[in-house]
């Protein structure tokens, strides 16, 4: 997958996921949507056979780039978690 930044300013920024599916930007965007400092949160797909999904993401406060970070971090650990206690039920 690659990263393609569309826009990064001071609260905004919209970057397209090239080579993903709608899954993770769903997810990201339901997080980022969550935290306090965020005013708007989104993902959409152009088309859903050929697009690529792309997130929008604008802040109150702070710099969207590292809020995701942190959101991404959240998630792999959420998944880290869920693959250790599935592990150990299908032992």
């Amino acid at each position: 997958m690659d990263v393609k930044i569309l826009t990064n300013e001071k609260n905004v920024l919209e970057m397209e996921l090239k080579g993903a599916d709608q899954s993770l930007a769903q997810l990201l965007a339901e997080k980022l949507s969550d935290d306090k400092d965020v005013e708007f949160a989104s993902f959409k797909v152009e088309h859903p056979l050929v697009g690529e999904p792309k997130i929008f993401v604008r802040t109150k406060k702070g710099e969207p780039g590292k809020l995701v970070l942190e959101k991404l971090d959240e998630i792999k650990k959420e998944v880290t978690e869920f693959k250790a206690q599935f592990r150990d039920i299908v032992k």
